[in-house]
């Protein structure tokens, strides 16, 4: 396990995302059927091998417990103004695909059974390429209400692939047209050998043509997974 720290400024719509290592976490949650998205992911992962290594992985997170100065985090879903959610997921091409889902879709709503596969899931990349999404707690466990968003999902190809879970960014559209990245990472699950943890904040930088490297789940029963808190959710971290 290590704690990935950063601390530095979104050009987004909300300032800093912080730093602090949370404990290791494993996701949990009620079962349900989602949706496909309305995007298509293109061919290929994407990101470079990286030279970590071990099949049990990784799983820690930076960013506190949320909050104002201690006031009450705020469900995602009842974010005053909110209009849409998007999660930006790199596949191959020359920049993300844009998976826009509606508030009270199925998608975000439910946590899907495992396996995920054709069967079940919520966005597509490559081969064997296959994420759920949904609103959770911090330590990435479903919450309908829940202050955080959270993808997790699997991938079946090792080295010499690159790894999967490429999101660049998750995005809440609200009425009045404007966009608000997230702020910090609550937790995340990185897992095999071709995973780039160093790469776990570039989720969080205001930019879509950075993106995460989050591994493979080859010979694994876990999920990878990233968990976003936002400012007008969560807070700021502590």
């Amino acid at each position: 396990m290590r704690a990935f720290l950063a601390v530095g400024f979104l050009p987004a719509l909300f300032g800093v995302f912080g730093c602090g290592a949370t404990d290791a976490s494993t996701s949990s949650g009620t079962a349900g059927t989602g949706g496909q998205s309305t995007g298509s992911g293109g061919t290929g992962g994407s990101g470079a091998a990286s030279t970590s290594s071990g099949t049990t992985g990784s799983s820690t997170g930076f960013g506190g417990f949320g909050g104002f100065g201690g006031a009450p985090m705020t469900p995602v879903r009842k974010i005053p103004g909110l209009a849409a959610i998007s999660f930006y997921e790199r596949t191959g091409g020359t920049e993300p695909t844009e998976y826009d889902f509606a508030i009270e879709g199925a998608e975000l709503t439910v946590r899907l059974d495992d396996p995920l596969g054709t069967n079940g899931f919520d966005i597509a990349g490559a081969s064997s390429e296959y994420y759920d999404v949904y609103y959770s707690n911090e330590d990435g466990s479903f919450n309908l209400d829940g202050s955080y968003l959270t993808i997790s999902g699997v991938f079946e190809l090792a080295l010499p692939a690159g790894g999967g879970l490429n999101l660049a960014e998750i995005g809440l559209h609200y009425t009045d047209a404007a966009t608000e990245f997230g702020n910090y990472v609550a937790s995340y699950k990185v897992l095999g050998d071709n995973s780039v943890e160093a790469n776990v904040g570039n989720c969080i930088d205001g930019d879509l043509q950075t993106h995460t490297t989050m591994g493979n789940t080859v010979g694994s029963a876990e999920r990878l997974r990233l968990t976003l808190g936002f400012a007008s959710s969560s807070g700021e971290p502590k």
